[in-house]
């Protein structure tokens, strides 16, 4: 699989290949204390290289992405979003979770029949002992960056907060045809 990378091709055209986990910071291997290897979208590496990009007319982003940190899937979305360019998406393999939403940023996607969609609402990891007013305070903050999500989410297909909140309750996965038939 390809990594992560952005490509200009002459003054007006550029591909952003998105494999891997989106992540705030790449990760490191405990056991060697190096960075991590593996496919990894690192949000301050892209809005580094999206720089380079950020003036041309046409891009295409490649996507073979199962999700990763929510937070930094808005932020990529949200500044692909706002570039001029006309952006055409292409799910090469999967789009699933922040995958998706950073799909949602172009104005024309392209799926393959076996490829997959997949939303879902936003996890939360507890590692702590917590009362229950701290767990209620992390229910409200997910509950906020899921009608964030829902927006990205409506703003593509139009469909309601409500529906779009029950699909992401139920972790719905979608072929390439479901998808855009939604």
């Amino acid at each position: 699989a390809l990594p992560y990378c952005m490509n200009r091709f002459g003054n007006d055209e550029a591909e952003i290949i998105l494999y891997g986990d989106i992540v705030q910071k790449r990760p490191m291997d405990y056991a060697t204390g190096k960075p991590s290897e593996g496919l990894f979208i690192v949000l301050s590496e892209f809005l580094e290289d999206l720089k380079k990009i950020e003036d041309v007319s046409k891009i295409t982003i490649r996507i073979h992405s199962a999700g990763g940190n929510a937070y930094d899937a808005i932020t990529l979305h949200n500044r692909l979003k706002e570039l001029p360019a006309e952006i055409t998406a292409i799910v090469d393999g999967v789009a699933m979770s922040g995958g998706s939403l950073i799909m949602c940023a172009a104005k024309k996607v392209k799926v393959n029949p076996a490829s997959l969609i997949m939303i879902h609402k936003c996890w939360s990891f507890v590692w702590d002992a917590m009362n229950a007013d701290e767990l209620r305070k992390m229910a409200e903050s997910n509950d906020a960056v899921d009608r964030a999500q829902a927006a990205i989410y409506h703003a593509k297909t139009g469909m309601s907060e409500a529906d779009l909140l029950a699909l992401m309750g139920n972790e719905t996965y979608m072929t390439g045809r479901e998808a855009m038939d939604k």
